[in-house]
């Protein structure tokens, strides 16, 4: 851990390697006491955060840039061995963080306050920080996740205590170690920044009970995500939950694009991403074209070490998830679920799965987390309907030549996003991203989450 500008080294955890299953590391697991005294140690450098120039913000944005990108290959090394992601996989994730810190340098210069129109007065805004944001990122994407929350808490001048997730969280502390250095070198104290290890049911919950926390940024359950909207009080919230992505392809659809896409969509990093396919909804005139095609495509798929520069599938991030998935495969099947492929553990591994259900199946309202996907025979008037039957509603896709119908559909799913022509796993770190229903409140994106995590204030001058 990472506390006011000096590392804490304890053997309090051990930080397990998914595929090999050896002990990487052992870190710090703070107590909640040590908790909160970081917190307080964060609040004495708000000031300092809220006066530093835009020029200085920018330049401490662009810098950690340019040193992620100097390290790439080695953090993506770490993320392999450390949360199992496939080393081709693992590099586009570092590039895409490179991205999310450039483009928060871009709106710490660009971001515009507004002037509103008055007969005899001058009325304008001004976006001020919040003051500390808590930072509670993830196992599945540890560096960009973090950078999407880090970043824009830099450029709107916030303080932030980071809690990553104790199961993937070596990279987040390669990445302390370039936010120490950049700090360093612009001369601003490093108490700006704190990174907090541990269990999350004590480090999370801390910061978010914590009344001298402003705003707690969440990526993860959406079992988590109910816990901390009970008991955060009256900060700022911005969740980013889970969902069962429904992705539905019609009599028209170009196949070929539509079963690409959807492998990528469906088993890159083994499902564990929140926007993975989570069903799909295939018209029952072309269903056993596609479910063929679909089903021979998965076959091609590498399963195996994360290093291995040809795995296209690595672990899941335990063997107790592993083991969980396989259960509720079961239970799938059980309920009537057809198994076209896979169904097969090995330790953390699950082999690419593929089911045909009916709508009501288990995993047609359960997230996995998983390589799993079912895949419903449907009409296309039925569609609308059993896509949104879930609790959830984070990204949905529909694959179609027709564009009146693809707007059709993308007017009446509930869902934070509707992709036309790809999967739902397709996600640009400059959009507005987040859901609605059970899969969270606020956005994300550099853009929107500058927005969240700032505070208008309105002046009004008489003339």
């Amino acid at each position: 851990m990472f506390i006011d500008g000096k590392w804490i080294d304890r053997e309090d955890i051990e930080v397990i390697n998914p595929y090999s299953l050896e002990v990487i590391k052992k870190i710090p697991a703070l107590s909640r006491e040590e908790v909160k005294e970081a917190i307080d140690i964060a609040e004495k450098y708000k000031e300092v955060m809220r006066n530093l120039s835009i020029t200085k913000r920018y330049n401490i944005l662009m810098r950690i840039a340019k040193e992620i990108k100097e390290k790439k290959e080695e953090l993506a090394k770490i993320l392999a061995i450390d949360a199992g992601k496939p080393i081709k996989q693992a590099r586009v994730e570092v590039e895409r963080s490179i991205g999310t810190f450039k483009l928060a340098a871009f709106y710490v210069k660009e971001f515009r306050d507004e002037v509103i129109p008055s007969d005899d007065r001058l009325i304008f805004t001004k976006r001020e920080p919040v003051g500390i944001v808590g930072a509670i990122t993830p196992f599945n994407f540890p560096l960009n996740l973090s950078a999407h929350k880090i970043a824009p808490a830099i450029a709107t001048g916030n303080v932030i205590v980071h809690h990553p997730s104790s199961k993937a969280p070596l990279v987040c502390i390669e990445l302390a170690k370039i936010i120490e250095k950049v700090l360093k070198k612009y001369n601003v104290p490093l108490g700006v920044y704190n990174l907090l290890t541990g269990a999350g049911e004590v480090v999370g919950d801390e910061i978010v009970v914590n009344e001298k926390v402003n705003m707690i940024s969440f990526t993860g359950s959406v079992k988590v995500g109910e816990i901390i909207t009970k008991k955060a009080g009256f900060k700022k919230i911005t969740l980013e939950l889970g969902g069962v992505n429904p992705n539905i392809i019609l009599k028209d659809a170009n196949l070929e694009k539509a079963v690409n896409s959807l492998i990528k969509g469906s088993f890159i990093y083994a499902g564990q991403v929140c926007i993975s396919v989570g069903m799909i909804l295939v018209d029952e005139s072309i269903a056993d074209k596609f479910i063929e095609m679909f089903v021979n495509k998965a076959k091609e798929l590498n399963v195996g070490n994360p290093l291995d520069e040809k795995t296209d599938v690595g672990p899941l991030i335990s063997v107790e998830h592993a083991e969980w998935v396989e259960k509720i495969v079961e239970k799938a099947i059980d309920e009537g679920g057809k198994l076209l492929l896979g169904g097969k553990r090995d330790k953390a591994l699950f082999y690419p799965t593929i089911l045909e259900v009916d709508r009501d199946n288990i995993l047609c309202r359960t997230e996995t987390f998983a390589p799993v996907v079912p895949i419903i025979r449907t009409t296309e008037e039925e569609m609308i309907d059993i896509a949104n039957s879930t609790e959830y509603g984070l990204h949905s896709a529909i694959f179609t030549n027709d564009i009146n119908k693809a707007l059709k559909f993308a007017e009446n799913l509930e869902f934070g996003g509707v992709v036309i022509n790809d999967s739902s796993l397709f996600r640009q770190d400059n959009m507005p991203f987040g859901g609605v229903r059970k899969s969270g409140l606020g956005r994300e994106g550099i853009k929107y989450a500058i927005e969240e995590m700032s505070n208008i204030k309105t002046i009004i001058i008489s003339k």
